[in-house]
């Protein structure tokens, strides 16, 4: 009577962990919900703005600039001075700007030098701007700088992306294998139920010793706990996977109690992934994400180091203007009438200056290392995720072959079992094998996805 009840006691048990209705999640559709709206896809995208932005700002500082200034003075019914100026300047390369404008004075007490014609006095010409450098420029460099800087914001933009794909599909296969081994658990645990109940009323015939009803009693027990086990394991496996899926507006979800992810093949994995010719590619390297990061950051240090070297450079301004009473008059060119300033300033020793060249070469050098290790290191991690592939690849296919036999070998032991020729702690060391051998199996075929992630990831690889 107290096994029956045990038994009863343990099918409703089993009824109620496994009367939930069941639905699949693809691994393709489960990508597609970390792309649309996880918040680092949005950081991503805003890395790539930010270097767009910083992009506009540089242009900014060839942008045309219009200026007016008034200054005058009044005391005791009389004016001083009056001083209008205005002009207009176009930046342009190797610190070169024109410039145009128009200036007009008047007062009783104006400087001789301020004196102009009544109707004021237009003046055209150039200013050369070379403190920084004739060839190259804090202007330009800056410019040059930033086109640089959008190239590695959307190369880390790709990188961040291709981070996050390889995570959420590294937690859902951990997921997937958290699901198979819950299923290896719980079909034992139903066989062991069963097995129970035949050997009980085994028993109950005089065909086996009570001891037997106490070992398979035993045994269902050790089925119950590592199914419990593994049921904990899948819980905890799909709210890893939940934590790369969102809604619209940052709002998170969370994957259905019930819902079990779908098989895939490889095939359809490396068709997903992009894994299909993208490791044929000969120039993959120099087409990595990666790469064009560090080959951005050596060409911005690169042009930090000539703004170094035009440093030592005399600094030279120079700014030349013709002058005229009225716009028309510019035209023939009058040369006889200008107003023009040199400046011209040389430190002695450089020694700040050399300086910091030195230092510029110094980083440039370590970026040019940082480049060619990195190159070294990708090429090494697309090897390992190659080979580790085809090694996984025959382990996988050995160790479904080591499941067949042990199915067979149970089988076998459950024959001889059933005819009184076996002995029950055989039969479950049989199953226990079996066991073993499926979880084996799904552990190589886990790691097999893994090598695959891990190729992508190596690769940098971003989904469509």
């Amino acid at each position: 009577m107290r096994s029956v009840l045990v038994v009863f006691f343990v099918l409703l048990l089993s009824g109620k962990l496994g009367a939930q209705q069941n639905s699949s999640l693809s691994f393709e559709e489960y990508l597609e919900y970390v792309k649309a709206n996880h918040p680092l896809v949005t950081q991503a995208n805003n890395k790539e703005s930010s270097g767009l932005a910083q992009l506009l700002k540089a242009r900014g500082a060839f942008d045309p600039k219009l200026s007016y200034e008034n200054d005058q003075k009044d005391f005791d019914g009389s004016q001083y001075y009056e001083r209008s100026k205005g002009a207009i300047v176009v930046p342009a390369w190797y610190g070169l700007s024109l410039k145009a404008g128009f200036a007009q004075n008047q007062g009783l007490y104006l400087n001789n030098q301020d004196q102009l014609p009544d109707g004021g006095l237009y003046q055209a010409g150039i200013a050369l701007d070379a403190s920084d450098g004739l060839w190259i420029n804090k202007r330009m460099a800056t410019l040059k700088q930033a086109k640089l800087l959008v190239s590695q914001t959307q190369a880390e933009r790709e990188l961040l992306i291709n981070s996050l794909i390889a995570e959420a599909a590294s937690a859902y296969f951990d997921w997937l294998l958290a699901h198979d081994n819950y299923q290896v658990s719980d079909q034992f645990y139903v066989n062991a139920l069963r097995r129970f109940e035949g050997v009980r009323q085994r028993a109950l015939a005089g065909d086996l010793a009570n001891i037997d009803t106490l070992e398979s009693y035993t045994n269902v027990q050790q089925r119950l706990l590592e199914r419990s086990e593994a049921s904990l394991k899948l819980l905890s496996s799909r709210l890893e996977a939940s934590n790369y899926l969102w809604e619209k507006n940052t709002v998170p979800l969370e994957i259905l109690e019930g819902t079990h992810p779908a098989p895939i093949d490889g095939v359809a994995l490396d068709q997903i992934l992009g894994l299909t010719t993208a490791f044929l590619d000969a120039d993959l390297i120099g087409a990595h994400p990666k790469i064009s990061v560090l080959n951005a950051k050596l060409g911005i240090s690169e042009y930090e180091g000539s703004l170094k070297a035009a440093a030592l450079m005399p600094d030279i301004k120079l700014n030349f203007n013709l002058l005229q009473r009225e716009v028309d008059d510019f035209i023939p060119i009058n040369l006889d009438q200008n107003k023009a300033n040199l400046a011209v300033k040389l430190p002695l020793f450089l020694r700040k200056e050399r300086g910091e060249l030195k230092l510029a070469k110094l980083k440039i050098s370590d970026a040019d290392m940082d480049l060619q290790f990195e190159k070294i290191k990708i090429k090494n991690k697309i090897t390992e995720n190659i080979q580790a592939q085809d090694l996984l690849f025959d382990q996988y296919g050995l160790s479904k072959n080591m499941v067949v036999n042990y199915e067979a070998l149970l089988q076998g032991e459950q024959r001889k079992f059933n005819e009184g020729e076996s002995a029950l702690f055989v039969l479950i060391s049989r199953e226990q094998k079996l066991i073993e051998a499926l979880r084996k199996r799904n552990t190589v075929e886990n790691k097999f996805y893994k090598s695959k992630i891990g190729l992508y990831k190596a690769l940098a690889l971003v989904p469509e």
